[in-house]
């Protein structure tokens, strides 16, 4: 019987561990998503500088947030995310136009990293 109720404790213990790292990516990404809208808002009406600065902003929090999220992430679902958030300063700091488009590609990454650690039903059986 003990090893019944160890089993099930560490049974619980790892579905805790899912659903907390679960919500902890799912707001991580929401946070990032309102400030690509930001970067995005920015953009559009011709403030680039500070564009750029939430730019930097935007990646310093995905660092300290990949840094992180790699113990529980594919690495390369991280990787792409990580080039694009590169790249968007870069952009952001030269006032190129390919911004928008990259900010497009990088929300949809986002997005598909977000939806894929929600848990579905259909997903864990």
């Amino acid at each position: 019987m003990t090893r019944v109720k160890i089993s099930a404790a560490i049974l619980l213990l790892l579905v805790g561990i899912s659903v907390f790292s679960s919500i902890w990516v799912n707001r991580s990404c929401d946070d990032m998503l309102s400030e690509i809208d930001i970067i995005y808002d920015l953009a559009e009406n011709g403030d680039n500088h500070k564009a750029a600065v939430n730019a930097r902003k935007m990646n310093a929090n995905w660092e300290s947030f990949r840094e992180k999220a790699s113990v529980l992430l594919k690495y390369d679902k991280l990787v792409e995310i990580d080039r694009l958030c590169s790249r968007i300063v870069h952009l952001a700091e030269n006032e190129e136009d390919e911004m928008t488009a990259e900010l497009a590609e990088l929300r949809d990454m986002l997005e598909m990293l977000k939806s894929g650690e929600t848990p579905h039903f259909t997903s864990v059986f």
